[in-house]
C-alpha cells in the first residue's frame, strides 16, 4: 500500500510537470506568434513608408521641374521694379526714345559690342540679372535691348510701367524666359505708347495679377497725351488667367486693334471697368460674353469715342445695376450692349 501511494505520487509529479510543459510552450508560442506579427507589422510599415517617401520624393521633384523658374525664393534671378517717371538705366529719356526691340535670354553673359550695360536685379548685391544695349544692325542711330540671368528672368511681384513709353519699341521676344507667376501689378506694362504692331504674351502666368490698370494704353499719364497706335493684335490673351483681378481701368484704352475677343477673361472680382475700351476708335467688334460685372462699380466712360464699334457681345452675368455708367457710351458706334450671341 505505501509503494501504490509513491507511485501515485511520483505520477502526479510527472502529470504536473508535463502541464508545467505544456503551458511554457503554449506561452512561448502565443509569445513567438506575437513577434512573428509585430515583425510583419514593422516589416508592413516600413514598406508603405518607403513606398510613400519614394512616392513623395518623385512627386518633389516633379514640383520642382515645374515650379522652380518661378520660385521667388531664388532672388538673384528677381528683376526690380520701376515707376512711370523712372529716368535710370536704360528707362532713360534717350533709351525710351530709341530702343526698338527687347530680348530675354537665359544668361547674363555682355557681349562685347554693348554700349552700356546696368545692373537691374532687385537684389543688387546678389542678383545677376542684367540689361545692355547694342546698336541696331540696320540703324546705328537706335538700339536693341538684351535682359538675361542665368535659368531666366523672373518678373518682379511689382511689373507695372516695364516697356511703358518705349515709343519705338516695336519688337519684343520673351522666349519663355520671362517667369509672370509671381506678379501681382501689370499697370502700364506696355501702356503709354510704342511702336509694336503685335505683342505675344501666350507665356505670361497671370493667375496672381490683382491690378492691369493701362496694361496695353496708348494714353500717356507723364505727358498727359494720347500716342498714335498702330498695335494690331495681342496673342495670349486667350488665355490670360484674371480671377484675382480687382482693376482693368484703361486696360485697353486707345488701341487700334478691330476685334478683341476677351471671352475667356474672368471678371468675376473685378470692381473697377473706367475708360477700358475709351479712344479704340478703330474697335468694331467686342467679345466680352464671359463678363461677370456683378461687383464692378465704375463703368464711366467705358466705350467713350469708340465711333467704329458695332458690336458689343455680353452673356448673363453682364449687368450695370451696380456701377455709374456717366458717358458710357458717348461717342460710341453703339448705344448698348448685345445680348443672344453668345
Amino acid at each position: 500500500m505505501t509503494m501504490w501511494l509513491e507511485y501515485l505520487k511520483i505520477y502526479d509529479k510527472i502529470n504536473l510537470r508535463k502541464d508545467k510543459i505544456s503551458k511554457e510552450k503554449m506561452v512561448m508560442r502565443k509569445i513567438r506568434r506575437r513577434r512573428n506579427k509585430q515583425r510583419k507589422i514593422i516589416v508592413i510599415s516600413l514598406t508603405c513608408f518607403l513606398f510613400i517617401m519614394v512616392g513623395g520624393y518623385a512627386a518633389f521633384q516633379t514640383n520642382l521641374n515645374i515650379t522652380a523658374k518661378g520660385n521667388i525664393a531664388q532672388k538673384s534671378r528677381v528683376i526690380q521694379s520701376w515707376t512711370n517717371t523712372d529716368n535710370t538705366d536704360f528707362h532713360s529719356d534717350y533709351y525710351k526714345e530709341n530702343i526698338v526691340s527687347a530680348t530675354f535670354l537665359d544668361n547674363n553673359d555682355i557681349p562685347s559690342n554693348a554700349v552700356e550695360s546696368w545692373n537691374v536685379s532687385e537684389d543688387k548685391e546678389h542678383g545677376g540679372v542684367m540689361a545692355w544695349v547694342v546698336q541696331n544692325s540696320e540703324d546705328n542711330t537706335k538700339y536693341d535691348l538684351y535682359i538675361g540671368v542665368d535659368g531666366g528672368v523672373i518678373a518682379n511681384e511689382d511689373s507695372g510701367w516695364l516697356f511703358f513709353a518705349f515709343l519705338n519699341l516695336a519688337n519684343i521676344e520673351f522666349n519663355n524666359n520671362f517667369d509672370t507667376s509671381n506678379v501681382t501689378n501689370m499697370d502700364g506694362m506696355f501702356g503709354g505708347g510704342n511702336s509694336l504692331v503685335t505683342l505675344d504674351i501666350s507665356s505670361f502666368d497671370t493667375s496672381n495679377v490683382v491690378s492691369m490698370v493701362g496694361m496695353f494704353t496708348y494714353w500717356n499719364t507723364v505727358t498727359q497725351d494720347w500716342k498714335g497706335s498702330i498695335l494690331e493684335g495681342i496673342i495670349g490673351l486667350n488665355s490670360f488667367n484674371t480671377k484675382n483681378v480687382i482693376s482693368m481701368q484703361d486696360m485697353f484704352s486707345g488701341i487700334s486693334i478691330t476685334a478683341l475677343d476677351l471671352s475667356n477673361f474672368d471678371t468675376s472680382n473685378v470692381t473697377n471697368m473706367y475708360h477700358m475700351f475709351n479712344n479704340s476708335k478703330n474697335l468694331e467688334i467686342l467679345n466680352i460674353c464671359g463678363f461677370n460685372t456683378f461687383k464692378v462699380t465704375d463703368m464711366r466712360e467705358m466705350f467713350l469715342n469708340t465711333p467704329g464699334l458695332q458690336t458689343i457681345k455680353v452673356g448673363p452675368n453682364w449687368t450695370t445695376d451696380n456701377a455709374n455708367t456717366t458717358y458710357m457710351f458717348t461717342n460710341s458706334g453703339v448705344s448698348g450692349v448685345t445680348t443672344g450671341q453668345c
